[in-house]
């Protein structure tokens, strides 16, 4: 069992969300903030005493790199209580979450995934006494250290798989001729197209650059380098101003502008 303890200095929310998509599907930083709060005041009586918010912040980035998780470690004491909504908000990464716990529990802190575990704290302080042996056969200790390791393993393969659909809905867009991002791909320009409701840029070729992407592909299927391809262009096209890295990236373009090869 864990052991009750009533010595509680500072409590902590911590929230983190990495894009405008999120505060959609239900983790905006105001969801979190209100779960924690309502947490923090049901079974302390109390509420938090300061927050930190990492907006916009990758969760695959590590905690001590992150500004608000890094200045929450920063000013973390003995007897400090950090609650959490879900794994995920504090790390995605298993051996990030993992290397963290030790240093928690040197410090005796509390620590809570209020959503995901409720009123089962994830790591909590070591009491006088348990030492030797008992200390290092704490079942419950144990037992949330596997869970901690399985769930957080899960949720970076959840994250992984995430990308993965992300990425091949971007390959879908550009096998289709829209952009994916960012700005036009040389030879191309943008033309607003209205799917649902939603507007997405269409490409459009841009006649004067097509003229000079036929060249770069003609000039490649006869083998020369893409220096040397760089320096024919800029003689043939005067103000073009190519080098190796510019003709390298339009060379291994996946699909704007294969078309121009042909």
């Amino acid at each position: 069992m864990i052991k009750p303890y009533t010595q509680i200095n500072t409590i902590y929310g911590y929230c983190r969300v990495s894009t405008k998509e999120q505060s959609k599907s239900g983790v905006s930083i105001e969801t979190q903030q209100s779960l924690i709060g309502e947490f923090v005041q049901n079974k302390y009586n109390r509420p938090v005493d300061e927050w930190f918010i990492d907006d916009g912040v990758s969760g695959t980035m590590d905690i001590l790199e992150r500004p608000a998780s890094r200045g929450m470690t920063d000013v973390m004491d003995e007897y400090d209580v950090i609650v959490c909504t879900r794994l995920d908000r504090l790390s995605r990464s298993t051996s990030d979450l993992l290397s963290m716990i030790p240093v928690l529990q040197e410090t005796n802190i509390t620590l809570f995934f209020c959503e995901q575990f409720g009123d089962m704290p994830i790591v909590y302080p070591k009491f006088e006494g348990e030492k030797g042996l008992k200390s290092r056969f704490d079942m419950s200790d144990m037992a949330n250290k596997i869970m901690l390791m399985v769930l957080s393993a899960v949720a970076e393969i959840e994250h992984a798989n995430i990308k993965d659909r992300f990425g091949e809905g971007k390959v879908d867009w550009a096998s289709r001729g829209f952009s994916i991002g960012g700005s036009a791909p040389f030879g191309y320009t943008f033309e607003p197209v209205k799917i649902g409701n939603k507007t997405r840029k269409r490409l459009i070729e841009h006649p004067e650059e097509q003229r000079v992407l036929k060249s770069i592909y003609r000039l490649q299927s006869r083998g020369l380098s893409d220096h040397k391809i760089g320096k024919q262009i800029n003689s043939l096209y005067p103000g073009q101003n190519m080098y190796s890295a510019k003709i390298k990236r339009i060379l291994n373009r996946k699909y704007q502008g294969l078309s121009s090869a042909a």
